[in-house]
């Protein structure tokens, strides 16, 4: 563990100073993920099962400060991706998920076992099955939330793809909306802003405790110069595009200042009742 030194931090709870250890609320190093963000703990009392999860590395002079502690940051990032509070594509989710002490792992691989090789064979049967398809109709990947996101008013793209000739998008957003719904659709591509559209109206379903969002886009409402297959077949094939769903609610606002979070994406305040879905 790693005691840090004191430091100031952009959070969604606004800037916020991190005294040097052992200062309380001072930040202690836990780990570290394989892209190089920082695991801290914020040392709050006594008891380290309260004490919050911070991400740092991120983005430059960003902590991203979670509700809960260690054991449930790790049954989130080991179970559904769409529960993951930081966005590491490299861990799978259950039932692909695997967890193992730096002991273990030593263990096996010194007995010839490669503890990981498990994934790498799901990855190329996923990969054999994508090319198989001669048209991509439907992409289902549903992305956590990035960490450059609030944790709470979470928006999440379930998957997006062909049906008949319609585009259609499915999203989740995990907060009671205080009137009705629309939607804004931004799709980038390889050569930058290829698609927008604002005032989507998504037909709404209540399913376990979050809102169905179901948006249907016809041909009519394209004007890219892609047709819809086309676009969803490239975006299924090709890298560098993205796609990104926005809601903005007083509703979600709301529910983030009962968790004292005061600012939205990009750390800016005017963005703390917009809840966004990334993908991938």
């Amino acid at each position: 563990m790693t005691p840090a030194v004191g430091v100031d931090y952009e959070t969604f709870h606004g800037k916020r100073h991190f005294p040097a250890w052992p200062a309380p609320g001072a930040l202690l190093g836990w780990g570290v993920t394989p892209i190089g963000y920082d695991l801290l703990w914020r040392v709050t009392g006594d008891d380290p099962d309260d004490w919050p999860v911070v991400v740092v590395g991120h983005r430059e002079g960003w902590a991203y400060e979670l509700p809960y502690g260690m054991a449930e940051f790790f049954v989130r990032m080991l179970g559904d991706s769409r529960g993951r509070p930081v966005d590491l594509r490299d861990i799978l989710g259950h039932p692909h998920s695997r967890f193992l002490s730096a002991g273990e792992q030593r263990a096996l691989e010194a007995a010839g076992q490669d503890p990981w090789e498990y994934v790498d064979e799901f990855l190329e049967r996923q990969e054999a099955e994508r090319a198989e398809q001669e048209v991509v109709r439907w992409i289902f990947e549903p992305v956590c939330s990035h960490a450059d996101l609030p944790p709470v008013g979470r928006l999440t793209v379930e998957g997006f793809g062909m049906a008949g000739d319609e585009l259609r998008l499915s999203a989740t957003l995990d907060e009671e909306p205080s009137g009705p719904v629309r939607v804004s659709l931004y799709v980038e591509g390889p050569s930058g802003s290829f698609l927008r559209r604002e005032g989507l109206v998504p037909v709404v379903e209540r399913v376990n405790g979050l809102l169905v969002l179901d948006v249907r886009l016809p041909e009519s409402m394209n004007g890219s110069g892609m047709a819809w297959p086309e676009m969803v077949d490239a975006m299924g094939r090709e890298e560098d595009w993205s796609l990104t769903l926005s809601v903005t609610d007083p509703a979600i606002a709301e529910a983030r200042a009962r968790q004292g979070i005061v600012v939205g994406h990009g750390m800016q305040e005017s963005t703390v009742d917009t809840a966004l879905g990334v993908w991938p």
